[in-house]
């Protein structure tokens, strides 16, 4: 697959923007913040638009809490303008580049799919081996840590594979090595490896760039299944 180029320029697209704008309001629970940034629309989303066309877009910092149901999370959440911008380079940079060679059955955080589409694959899977087979075995599993142990080296060289704008390959890079309170690498954590990265509660797409990472896992244990 060719790699994908003229990504970044959606990102400062007025309409894109808006568009990013009034998603990141419907989606925050928190709605103190929403009228704030609400009353003040045309300055954020002018803001937006002169920092991402003039490439001068830095992280914000992070808010960091831990909730304690259904069990202890370290919960990580950027502010308002920062989340409008985690959209714009989610929706117009990782997901054109990543979508295309993503597995039929990595469904999260995909149009179309999600929950309900896992469950028809399960099923269609479960009655093909069931019928070809008689006797088959599922394999669950979690992995322990799995975001906090990506490599940003690593994970920089498969999405270089993938896009070839440098312009949007700086902006990524400096969200993947965004740094805060809680977010560095402490004392016990492997060198290059990172504590929260793109992560829902926090980032928007921690899991569009997880996916490459994800996606060869996935494929590795589906021949697996074969052999």
């Amino acid at each position: 697959m060719k790699r994908k180029g003229h990504l970044y320029e959606a990102t400062y697209d007025f309409n894109n923007i808006v568009d990013a704008y009034n998603e990141v309001c419907r989606n925050t629970k928190n709605k103190r913040k929403v009228e704030f940034f609400r009353e003040y629309k045309c300055v954020y989303i002018s803001r937006i638009y002169n920092i991402l066309k003039n490439e001068k877009y830095e992280v914000g910092p992070y808010n960091i809490f831990t909730i304690y149901e259904p069990k202890e999370r370290r919960i990580v959440s950027q502010n308002m303008q920062d989340k409008v911008i985690n959209h714009l380079i989610s929706r117009h940079i990782l997901y054109p580049a990543l979508m295309p060679c993503l597995l039929n059955f990595n469904v999260a955080s995909r149009k179309g799919m999600g929950m309900k589409r896992g469950l028809e694959l399960y099923i269609h899977y479960r009655n093909y081996f069931k019928q070809k087979y008689g006797t088959y075995y599922i394999l669950k599993c979690d992995i322990s840590k799995f975001f906090a142990s990506i490599n940003h080296d690593i994970l920089k060289r498969k999405l270089e594979r993938k896009i070839k704008d440098k312009k949007a390959l700086d902006v990524v890079f400096k969200v993947i090595d965004s740094d805060s309170e809680g977010l560095s690498i402490r004392k016990h954590d492997k060198p290059g490896s990172c504590r929260v990265l793109f992560k829902r509660h926090g980032s928007f797409h921690k899991k569009w760039t997880t996916y490459k990472r994800s996606n060869s896992l996935s494929r590795w244990f589906f021949i697996v299944s074969w052999v």
